[in-house]
């Protein structure tokens, strides 16, 4: 019987120790909250072409530490109190990718000092522009009287302008009737490229009824790097070049091609605010 009192007090012992450990754990503590909403976008049309931009993200740093990679706009709660550094870098979904999600290099972060307080949200409206360091090897908005593609010899047609436009006037227009079945338009040779190695991005606002190939030639080797699938509405990508371009590092011009096979019924593919951008 004495042995049986001892195990029952060293279980009563036991269980309110374990109850007392997690009413601790459940006086959790209260958060600071910081709301942000999404980014806007500004550039200088002249030198920098179109302020469209799709930013997706923000990646969230407070004195530098990393707090998490958030698609916008979101509430995010904090166990932090007092004054920080807040940092906003934006965020992109390469290639159009959901599962690529990146900071895009090219744009700056919003930066702000902030005080955080339990159980207040503070609001955050951020801003970015272009980085002073970012560079345009080519910028075409199709504002110009002409249009500056040369097209495959077996092309069956030419872009044209179109008052259609995502923004300005023009916008560049490609459509094929049902008796043509082939359509590819080349940039001009790329000049003022980066070093071998750094990244190179394109940027464009699309919109086409029918899957549309882009890629590069390095020399007369054409290599497909993306399709840009059907959208009904305009929308802006930002195309990440940079392993085309590793992959040949020894070519002696660089183009781009944009280029489509008759699939639908009057295929139609609409472009505009093409750059290439790069540190």
């Amino acid at each position: 019987m004495h042995n049986v009192k001892n195990y029952i007090l060293l279980f009563l012992l036991f269980g309110l120790s374990f109850y007392s450990c997690n009413k601790q754990e459940l006086e959790a503590e209260i958060p600071s909250y910081i709301y942000v909403n999404p980014f806007s976008f500004s550039s200088n049309y002249v030198t920098q072409g179109t302020s469209s931009s799709l930013i997706s993200d923000g990646w969230i740093y407070l004195n530098q530490e990393l707090i998490g990679v958030f698609e916008l706009p979101v509430k995010v709660p904090i166990l932090k109190e007092g004054s920080y550094k807040l940092e906003v870098y934006p965020g992109i979904k390469e290639n159009g990718i959901s599962e690529r999600r990146s900071r895009y290099l090219y744009y700056a972060p919003y930066t702000q000092q902030i005080t955080l307080e339990k159980n207040k949200t503070l609001d955050i409206s951020p801003s970015s522009t272009y980085l002073s360091s970012t560079k345009f090897s080519w910028l075409e908005d199709f504002e110009q009287n002409s249009i500056p593609f040369t097209y495959n010899s077996i092309s069956d047609t030419t872009m044209h302008k179109t008052t259609a436009a995502f923004e300005g006037v023009y916008s560049g227009r490609v459509e094929l009737t049902p008796s043509m079945d082939f359509f590819e338009c080349v940039t001009p040779k790329l000049n003022n490229l980066p070093s071998f190695g750094n990244d190179i991005f394109m940027e464009l606002n699309f919109k086409t009824n029918q899957p549309v190939l882009v890629g590069l030639y390095a020399d007369a080797q054409q290599i497909g790097l993306f399709y840009l699938n059907t959208t009904e509405s305009w929308k802006k990508i930002y195309l990440n070049f940079t392993e085309g371009f590793r992959s040949n590092p020894g070519a002696s011009e660089y183009k781009v091609f944009f280029g489509f096979e008759n699939r639908v019924s009057y295929p139609e593919f609409l472009v505009d605010n093409i750059k290439i951008v790069h540190f």
